[in-house]
């Protein structure tokens, strides 16, 4: 089923559960011919227009475009949302991490590859307490290179707990995975971010290692995205300071997954005995 037929076919069932088709474009404000190509599969609303359908039904878009919707209740949307209202409201209490806004780079590198090194565009802004980034990964990359199933627009916060800073986020394209990095300031470095990330591809999620890096001045959003995408660690696209960084965290990667839990191991040999 189309995109637009599971779209009209969901309205329908919708507008079907109300009191009639006009009742519904009266309450939404949205003309009652054109409310009705919606219904009859003729258009797909804007955005503007999709917003006050979901409003009015209290679904989300991705529902109202599913295979099967049904209206909520006002009981039923209120108990569903308190949850992530909690956590909205935990994370706009929040203190500002100590990374400042602007433009800036992640660089990727896993532990089957440490030939390459994959850049991605950081976007950072405060608004009020609260830090939120846009990460857009593999724009720039050649498809079919294994770097290029690692495509997304990632959108999130930053928290940061005991030094180290927690970027959380959700994929908008692809597969919307969730992905987060756990970093903090590098030693000796007023400028460098390292540690780890979970990223996801069409394999399923990989570990790898991350360096967060500024852009160098007057870089534009657009410039900072044609630079998304795989580099050799030979050439001369990548900072020689950043490779170095990078490839320190690619090894303390790989000590953390090649440790071993002692204490895991004691409390296993103390509940043989």
């Amino acid at each position: 089923m189309s995109l637009q037929a599971s779209f009209s076919e969901n309205l329908i069932r919708l507008c079907g559960n109300a009191d009639s088709v006009s009742a519904v474009a009266k309450a939404t404000g949205i003309n009652r011919q054109q409310f009705q190509r919606y219904v009859s599969g003729g258009s797909i609303p804007g955005k503007r227009n999709l917003r006050k359908i979901c409003r009015y039904f209290r679904i989300s878009e991705d529902e109202l475009f599913g295979r099967r919707v049904e209206a909520r209740s006002r009981e039923e949307a209120s108990d569903s949302h308190e949850h992530v209202r909690a956590m909205l409201k935990l994370i706009h209490s929040e203190t500002r991490p100590s990374i400042p806004p602007g433009t800036y780079f992640t660089n990727f590198s896993v532990y089957h590859d440490r030939t390459s090194i994959v850049r991605s565009a950081l976007f950072i802004r405060n608004e009020g307490n609260l830090t939120t980034f846009r990460r857009i990964t593999g724009i720039g990359e050649r498809r079919g290179s294994w770097w290029s199933q690692f495509f997304g627009d990632h959108n999130g916060v930053v928290v940061e707990r005991a030094h180290w800073l927690y970027f959380i986020a959700l994929n908008s394209r692809a597969n919307r995975e969730p992905t987060m990095m756990v970093v903090r300031w590098l030693s000796g470095s007023q400028f460098l971010l390292g540690g780890q990330a979970m990223i996801s591809g069409s394999v399923g999620p990989s570990a790898a290692a991350v360096v967060i890096s500024p852009s160098k001045p007057g870089t534009t959003p657009t410039a900072a995205i044609r630079a998304s995408h795989a580099y050799s660690v030979d050439g001369p696209g990548i900072e020689q300071f950043v490779v170095d960084a990078l490839d320190e965290q690619a090894k303390l990667l790989i000590d953390n997954v090649r440790r071993p839990d002692l204490r895991v191991r004691a409390v296993a040999r103390r509940g043989h005995r």
